[in-house]
């Protein structure tokens, strides 16, 4: 029931009507939707909900013996000496650090990107937003919103199921974004919407969108081995296969395989890209890919022929991938600032040493 009362979102969406959303992508207008929503719900930008500077003190300790090899120093070679005031500390609460992070304002980000990812996909068709149905579990809500009807049960878990595959898996680019920005003490929808803003990117997000392209330009189980042929000769890449961190077939996938084997029994209409896609599994995994490089499925592979089936449209892959995840991304973020420490990686220099400075005026190649 919390989940359904924070999907109404009236202020964020009569602002996101506001601005030429039927121009913008799906990802654009929900990182969008997502800063408005911290104006309806916060009073973030006042004065004085800002963080108190003394609460993060110790947060930006920077040290190299801390970060040598095998384990490195128990404790920064700088550290501020507030750090063990204890009339401070007995002022100073743990949760402080979290204190414009609540799980309330989770509930809220959680809630709320379904509603306007929703919005979003209404809008781009010419429709007006509806409103959440009481009477059906997030999931299904989900889809009702973008679809305006309500989905049979079988609709309603399976997007379930994609949910709470998609919700978290480890240090990715869009969970690494979500915790640098909220160790900067930067509130958590701030540090959402830098997720999101990951997740946007095509080497991150669009996978299983540009899985549905690659099998419609196969077109037929036939074509198959040609078009895998030609790949292969020209070492490029084959959307949804292989995974940094699985050598084996990804979990994910062997999950969602099987649900799309069976929506396409219940609805034919999908039935030919599910065969292209069928007899490309066999032939990558019968290829030296996946003898000697050890390449599987990932789980963009079927998830995007998933969503097809019940009738989402290529452009919400990545948003409906961002419904899921911000449940990891908040969870971690909340997790991280328990204990926080301001992500502070460090570039190695690669250049030129002893390098001596040379005037503009007698530098060769100077663009005017």
């Amino acid at each position: 029931m919390k989940l359904f009362n924070y999907m109404h979102l009236n202020t964020t969406l009569r602002l996101l009507m506001g601005f030429n959303v039927e121009e913008m992508s799906a990802m654009a207008a929900l990182r969008l939707g997502t800063n408005m929503m911290r104006q309806e719900f916060t009073d973030l930008d006042k004065e004085h909900a800002r963080p108190k500077i003394r609460t993060a003190m110790g947060a930006d300790e920077d040290s190299i013996p801390m970060e040598t090899v095998p384990r490195g120093d128990k404790h920064a070679t700088f550290e501020f000496k507030i750090k063990n005031d204890k009339r401070l500390q007995a002022n100073v609460k743990k949760r402080d650090l979290a204190r414009q992070n609540t799980i309330e304002a989770c509930y809220h980000l959680i809630a709320g990107v379904s509603t306007i990812i929703g919005a979003v996909s209404r809008i781009h068709h010419g429709r007006l937003p509806i409103e959440p149905d009481p009477n059906l579990s997030h999931a299904a809500n989900l889809l009702y919103m973008i679809t305006g009807k309500k989905p049979d049960p079988v609709q309603e878990r399976i997007m379930d199921i994609a949910l709470i595959l998609h919700a978290d898996h480890g240090m990715n680019a869009s969970t690494f974004a979500t915790l640098v920005v909220a160790s900067t003490l930067a509130d958590i929808y701030f540090a959402v919407g830098s997720g999101i803003s990951a997740l946007s990117g095509p080497l991150h997000g669009g996978a299983n969108e540009a899985v549905i392209k690659d099998l419609k330009a196969i077109g037929s189980a036939d074509n198959v081995n040609a078009w895998l042929e030609k790949k292969l000769e020209r070492k490029g890449k084959i959307s949804g296969f292989g995974h940094r961190v699985y050598k084996a077939y990804d979990p994910r996938a062997r999950v969602l395989g099987p649900l799309a084997k069976y929506l396409v029994k219940k609805d034919a209409t999908y039935k030919p890209l599910f065969d292209v896609a069928l007899k490309l599994e066999q032939g990558v995994a019968n290829s030296r890919l996946s003898r000697d490089k050890l390449i599987f499925p990932n789980v963009d592979f079927y998830s995007g022929l998933v969503y097809s089936c019940m009738g989402l449209d290529d452009e919400l892959f990545t948003p409906l991938f961002a419904a899921s995840r911000v449940a990891g991304w908040t969870a971690r973020a909340l997790e991280y600032i328990e204990n926080n420490r301001i992500f502070r990686p460090r570039a190695v220099y690669v250049g030129e040493f002893n390098k001596q400075y040379v005037p503009v005026e007698e530098r060769e190649n100077v663009v005017n």
